[in-house]
């Protein structure tokens, strides 16, 4: 017979411990495609908005990271999953009760001397404390501690994925006004250059060397540049209101900003790294990592709920009749029991229960491949478009420098009389349009940055990327 119950038991463990993980199909190439060469080696991208050089957005940033309200939601959920890895972990230890319970009653019978009714009160006092503790032969109870540490892990790193998008967003915003008010100042620029235009144009007008049809021509054009305005000034007041916001503070527009940065010769190169670095420090993906992770422990759990489950219980206290009498050795009780329930019949629920977490398992190691997929596509987009990006604004510098070159020397042959001046008028235009589009490239790098530094798993924890 014990040999027999021996037996069942090793079939009975072989097959809870059957279970195995499974890994996704992925392949990771040795280097970026788009990365410029000498980018391969480690990167660090620690408080990587410091690289910009700009007090205001260092403030901003610590600002938002204090008082914005996503984050805080993240981290109280950190606090949440902590929580239930400690109540978790209660399962793996005896639970002790106290139970206390004074009673009395009244029993009425037949008295055998006086052949009527008596009755009699029964005093009961008790004080006994009962433990209870379920044997953990399966390691449901451990799993179920393990998936709670797991669901930890992701939370934390579903909070650092929170820190990385409030950041790069409110960085992303930044840059985007910065781009904003130096077109701004280039209008500006063009308003004041039209309005010289229109007072040259006035004078050579009462002169008789040009025409009224001029005149009207440099109005025109100067009231085109003057309507630009309330227009920028729109968009860079709906920009610091949703950057106010971020920070977690009332969406207030901000008064008159200083001049605006050029950032693009203060920036270091990024250096990409391997891509099987990303695996290890994008949070995404290391919070699919641990989730895939607890998935696998729930279906441990759910493998485990069909076994026999065995607990144990005791209690030792003290029963009386009277209160004097409760702690005396004659008072004394005590109880040990074991045992044992395993489901008969079920209709199929616990095995539905184990199918339906295994799929949840298969479900996440899928999602877990997409995640590191996205990840490596945003990094290789943001390398491209970051060469396409330099590549284009320096075509534009040398469009700028000729259309410039162009208008002045259409001045000097326009007050000369050699061109009209709608040529020159036109060429004007050109140049600050030129200007814009500069403005928009530049913008557009400095935002590719950011997003690089996001894809590349941007972080400010530094005991995570000191592990």
């Amino acid at each position: 017979m014990k040999r027999l119950i021996l037996t069942v038991l090793i079939a009975l463990l072989a097959g809870c411990s059957a279970l195995k993980t499974e890994k996704p199909d992925l392949k990771v190439p040795d280097t970026y495609s788009n990365a410029p060469s000498g980018s391969e080696k480690t990167v660090s991208v620690r408080e990587w908005w410091r690289d910009f050089q700009d007090e205001r957005l260092n403030s901003l940033v610590e600002e938002a990271l204090r008082k914005n309200h996503d984050i805080r939601l993240a981290v109280e959920r950190v606090v949440e999953a902590r929580a239930r890895v400690t109540a978790a972990r209660a399962d793996l230890f005896p639970s002790i009760d106290l139970q206390a319970n004074i009673s009395r009653q009244k029993q009425t019978f037949l008295s055998p001397q006086s052949g009527g009714r008596a009755s009699v009160l029964i005093n009961t006092l008790s004080l006994i404390p009962v433990a209870s503790y379920e044997l953990d032969l399966w390691g449901k109870l451990s799993s179920s501690e393990q998936a709670a540490v797991e669901r930890l892990l992701a939370s934390e790193e579903n909070k650092r994925t929170v820190m990385q998008t409030v950041v790069a967003d409110l960085v992303t915003l930044y840059f985007q006004k910065a781009g904003l008010e130096r077109k701004l100042y280039v209008t500006e620029a063009r308003i004041e250059n039209s309005k010289r235009n229109l007072q040259l144009l006035e004078r050579r007008y009462r002169r008789g060397l040009a025409s009224y049809l001029d005149v009207l021509q440099a109005r025109s054009h100067l009231a085109e540049s003057e309507s630009k305005l309330p227009a920028i000034g729109r968009q860079i007041d709906t920009l610091s209101q949703r950057i106010a916001l971020i920070t977690g503070a009332y969406p207030e527009t901000e008064g008159e900003s200083p001049p605006p940065r050029d950032y693009i010769d203060l920036l270091p190169p990024v250096t990409a790294g391997l891509p099987s670095e990303l695996l290890l420090r994008r949070p995404d993906i290391r919070a699919k990592a641990a989730e895939t992770r607890a998935l696998f422990e729930e279906l441990k759990v759910a493998h485990a709920r069909r076994f026999p489950r065995i607990s144990l219980t005791g209690n030792y206290g003290w029963l009386s009749d009277e209160l004097r009498n409760l702690f005396r050795p004659e008072s004394l009780l005590w109880q040990i029991s074991a045992g044992v329930f395993q489901p008969l019949f079920d209709a199929g629920r616990l095995k539905s229960g184990e199918e339906i977490a295994l799929s949840r398992y298969r479900q996440t190691l899928i999602s877990y491949g997409k995640t590191v997929l996205q990840a490596f596509y945003e990094v290789e987009n943001a390398l491209v478009q970051r060469q396409k990006l330099l590549e284009e604004r320096r075509y534009l510098l040398e469009l700028l420098r000729d259309v410039e070159k162009t208008y002045s020397v259409s001045q000097s042959r326009y007050r000369r009389g050699l061109v009209d001046l709608l040529r020159v008028l036109e060429l004007e235009r050109q140049v600050f349009l030129t200007r814009e589009r500069l403005i928009d490239i530049e913008t557009a790098i400095l935002t590719n940055r950011v997003f690089l530094y996001r894809a590349l798993g941007g972080s400010w924890d530094k005991e995570r990327n000191e592990r």
